[in-house]
């Protein structure tokens, strides 16, 4: 790395300029290893030859997705219109978890049947099990070890 006025003007393989050249841009697909620094690059494709730099620049530039701008103000006595609530019910987000948790189980049970198929175990005995387990299942268990 050279230093000319203590500033680097290399880091690693890329050049760090202090002006902008005409035809590149920024760009936001990565950020930069150094501090003050963004990466620019020239507007090729990586397939046509497409270079790529550090720009110092004064400070980190927001991305343009992240500034915030205020709501309008309106006067106080004018009427707003109440906002519409979203809704998202209980019932929806049961189904929805109790979905998740059976493909969850179906996954899990797929994975449990390959391996009885590579161990040379019997599947049937595995299903059997199963069934045992699910049938033994009983509401007023569940309740008492709840409590």
């Amino acid at each position: 790395m050279s230093q000319e006025n203590n500033k680097p003007t290399k880091y690693k393989d890329w050049d760090i300029l202090d002006e902008m050249p005409k035809g590149w841009r920024e760009d936001y697909t990565v950020g930069s290893p150094v501090g003050g620094c963004i990466f620019i690059i020239n507007g090729k494709s990586v397939l046509k030859g497409q270079k790529r730099a550090l720009l110092r620049v004064a400070s980190a530039p927001t991305p343009v997705k992240e500034i915030y701008h205020p709501p309008n103000r309106t006067n106080k006595k004018e009427k707003q219109e109440p906002k519409e609530a979203i809704s998202f019910p209980a019932k929806t987000v049961n189904t929805l978890a109790r979905l998740r948790f059976k493909e969850q189980l179906l996954k899990d049970m797929l994975i449990d049947l390959t391996i009885c198929e590579i161990e040379g175990w019997d599947k049937k005995e595995y299903i059997a099990d199963l069934k045992k387990l699910i049938n033994g299942v009983n509401v007023d268990n569940i309740n008492e070890s709840r409590k």
